[in-house]
């Protein structure tokens, strides 16, 4: 089981950080160590609970606590990509509307993700390819599926 760390600020001192900090992000954090400190929270679990977070998202807080303090759990990430930021480059994805726009366009996602490696040196799993394909740039593969041998070409 994991150990908590010792929190070594007073209860006074904790209750003044969550009661002045602007940062909302800083103030849970703050709060977390409050919550452990008085007991309120006896575990990872029962403070992610109270402050609606994850309890591994607790066990990171609390071990950028244990590596350096106040000033450590200060210290907030950037975020991922910028929303919108493209995996695949322009000038490749122009290509990619262009291919899929003809008539034979790819067999299937699979192919069309070994076509971006082998031609565009673009590595990107299936699940970015096809979302990219389907939902970015509203498109399918465009092979005709197989169709009976019995069946007869007039329509009815």
């Amino acid at each position: 089981m994991y150990n908590l760390p010792e929190i070594s600020e007073p209860v006074e001192k904790l209750e003044q950080l969550v009661r002045k900090e602007k940062d909302a992000q800083i103030q849970r954090r703050y709060h977390m160590l409050l919550l452990m400190k008085t007991g309120e929270a006896e575990s990872r679990s029962g403070a992610a609970r109270h402050l609606g977070v994850h309890r591994h998202t607790i066990a990171d807080w609390l071990e950028l606590y244990e590596e350096g303090g106040l000033a450590k759990l200060r210290e907030i990430e950037e975020p991922g990509p910028d929303p919108g930021q493209q995996s695949i480059p322009s000038g490749v994805m122009k290509v990619l509307k262009e291919r899929l726009s003809e008539p034979e366009g790819f067999g299937s996602y699979k192919e069309i993700q070994q076509w971006l490696a082998e031609e565009h040196g673009v590595e990107l799993c299936y699940s970015t390819v096809h979302g990219i394909v389907r939902y970015e740039l509203e498109a399918k593969p465009k092979a005709p599926r197989p169709s009976h041998p019995k069946k007869t070409s007039r329509s009815r």
